[in-house]
């Protein structure tokens, strides 16, 4: 979570009005009101460096040096704590790393109450990990990794760091996506359209024309004269769009009724 001008003059509104009560308290010459004044100041510093700076300093040092990858949230609960307008979430991570075998790991983190849903259990979220400290974990707002001679996720690098086409080069995943939507019009132009839900969410570590998330998409799809079946699908999606293809969201799909491994979303 960025600072913004509305966390910057909180926080010199909050440090005037301690420095005010502390001026206030020594002119009193009580020490016993000093010795509460004090006491109060370490109390919100240390949740302030708990909850604002720590975790700001975490991300600065992880976007410069931290390695880009995806978690698999598998718990979120909320502390109680909102700064800015923004609550602060308490998660439980399946990290996965570039070597070795994924990892849980608990963190903290402030995220937008705009996108809460982007955190249901099963989702995939982007991260940025220290290699070296598997409890050192930020969530990758930006969606690429920093300058640590990692690839960043998108289409601006020579290859894919992150997701199922890890290690794609970048011309071979354009090229990939670009069968992909071909197939995609198809099976919209003559296919069934129907409900769907979303089961699973994942990021393919790149975007498209701006902020735009290439993802696939796992779903129980719905169809009102049939069974109904499970199905993969491929495609990008619009930024905005984001939350509404989470776990457990509702959409609409269109399946070739001949063969219904051919799925594709309908709109985003």
């Amino acid at each position: 979570m960025k600072m913004n001008w509305g966390m910057i003059i909180g926080l010199i509104g909050g440090a005037i009005g301690l420095l005010v009560g502390l001026g206030a308290v020594i002119m009193t010459k009580s020490w016993f009101a000093l010795i509460i004044m004090v006491i109060t100041v370490g109390i919100v510093g240390t949740v302030f460096w708990k909850v604002l700076f720590g975790p700001m300093m975490l991300s600065r040092r992880l976007a410069k040096s931290g390695f880009a990858t995806t978690a698999r949230v598998v718990e979120i609960s909320d502390t109680g704590v909102t700064v800015n307008n923004a609550p602060q979430v308490k998660l439980l991570l399946e990290v996965t790393p570039p070597n070795g075998s994924p990892y849980m790991v608990e963190t903290k983190q402030l995220i937008s109450r705009l996108q809460t849903s982007m955190y249901t259990p099963g989702s995939m979220i982007p991260v940025l990990i220290d290699l070296n400290d598997k409890n050192s974990i930020v969530i990758n707002y930006e969606g690429a990794g920093g300058s640590s001679g990692q690839v960043q996720g998108s289409y601006t690098q020579d290859s894919i760091s992150i997701g199922p086409w890890a290690g794609m080069h970048r011309t071979e995943a354009e090229k990939k996506l670009y069968d992909i939507d071909a197939k995609n019009k198809e099976i919209f132009a003559y296919g069934t359209s129907c409900r769907a839900i979303v089961t699973k969410y994942t990021w393919l570590g790149m975007y498209v024309n701006g902020n735009n998330p290439a993802v696939e998409l796992e779903a129980q799809v719905l169809p009102n004269d049939r069974p109904s079946f499970e199905a993969k699908m491929t495609g990008v999606i619009m930024e905005q769009s984001v939350p509404k293809f989470q776990p457990g969201e509702e959409i609409y799909v269109k399946y070739d009724p001949n063969n219904t491994s051919k799925v594709t979303i309908e709109h985003s």
